[in-house]
């Protein structure tokens, strides 16, 4: 088993629904929480397994082979992003049918913040009365992307994310050996610690930001940009340096949320070992780096009206120096 997977049949979601089948009071719906795609869709994939193995997911008997296989005609999964009525519609009639492989059909829907309210009203009714012998596991980001009328029908699994240490173990496994060096000027464990701790609880941001080989880079530019910005006249300067960036402004404003989450939960940022950061510790007031993030939530909003990214970028640094002058310690 992976560290990924390992450390996912540890949680709650898993272990809550393992219990329940093996007492025999298996629910006809689940409902896996959380915005971390790769864990929700792991999660769900995993608790179906749960449903339809006799032993609970033992991963030895034939059922779990033949699901490990990608041939169990009895496990229906769909990773879709925007499922249609007409989507729903065909689950819903081939819930009806008699499984060939056994007593128990799953039916893995991993993207409910995806389906259109049309669509969620027509999947409605089969969870009202489901058909003997089909269970559900679906999947969303949280509660408010699912009708309250689902929601009520759904036995909740919340899954609460990964601390720092579990998904650097994920990372040792899968991130290439090869990464890192002169180019990046990190070692692969650098970057490994960078991004699990830059991840804040998420497999998913933990593996692209991993995988990003401008991640180092930004996130060390950035935070020299707010440590050196001390005055307006020095702002101009460091908004230069960062001009080559402004085009890639989600990354931008990403990547600077990022440093001044990190800076706001000094716990975390101390146990990440990042050099960069210590010249910012103690500029930032607590009152000044709230403030500032929600700055930055201000500039994705203007940035996904498609405002000028020059502007956006140069209206945000701005901004965050005026509170940070504002809100001194």
């Amino acid at each position: 088993m992976s560290a990924f997977s390992d450390i996912l049949s540890k949680s709650l979601p898993y272990r809550t629904a393992r219990e329940d089948k093996l007492k025999g009071r298996l629910n006809h719906c689940y409902l896996v929480l959380t915005e971390d795609d790769d864990a929700r869709k792991e999660l769900c994939r995993m608790i179906a397994k749960v449903a339809l193995c006799p032993h609970g997911g033992c991963g030895k008997c034939p059922v779990c082979e033949k699901i490990d296989d990608g041939a169990y005609v009895a496990l229906s999964v769909t990773d879709k992003e925007d499922m249609t009525v007409a989507d729903v519609e065909e689950i819903v009639e081939d819930s009806f049918f008699t499984s060939f492989d056994g007593d128990l059909k799953a039916y893995v829907v991993t993207n409910m913040q995806g389906m259109k309210v049309q669509a969620q009203n027509k999947f409605l009714k089969t969870l009202e009365e489901p058909s003997d012998g089909v269970v559900f596991i679906l999947g969303a980001t949280s509660p408010g992307a699912v009708l309250d009328t689902i929601l009520s029908r759904c036995k909740k699994l919340p899954f609460e994310g990964f601390g720092t240490e579990e998904l650097r173990s994920v990372l040792e496994e899968e991130v290439p050996t090869d990464i890192g060096g002169q180019d990046s000027g990190l070692s692969r464990g650098d970057i490994i610690n960078r991004a699990a701790v830059c991840a804040f609880g998420s497999c998913t941001r933990a593996r692209a930001l991993a995988a990003d080989g401008e991640f180092a880079r930004l996130f060390s530019l950035v935070a020299d940009v707010l440590a050196k910005m001390t005055s307006t006249k020095k702002l101009d300067e460091q908004l230069a340096r960062l001009a080559p960036d402004k085009n890639n402004i989600g990354k931008l404003l990403d990547m600077t949320e990022t440093v001044l989450t990190l800076l706001l939960g000094t716990a975390e940022a101390d146990g990440a070992a990042f050099g960069v950061l210590n010249e910012l510790k103690g500029s930032f007031s607590t009152a000044a780096l709230v403030n500032s993030i929600g700055l930055v939530t201000e500039a994705k909003k203007m940035a996904e009206r498609n405002c000028n990214p020059l502007s956006v970028a140069d209206e945000l640094f701005m901004g965050i120096l005026e509170v940070k002058y504002l809100c001194r310690r």
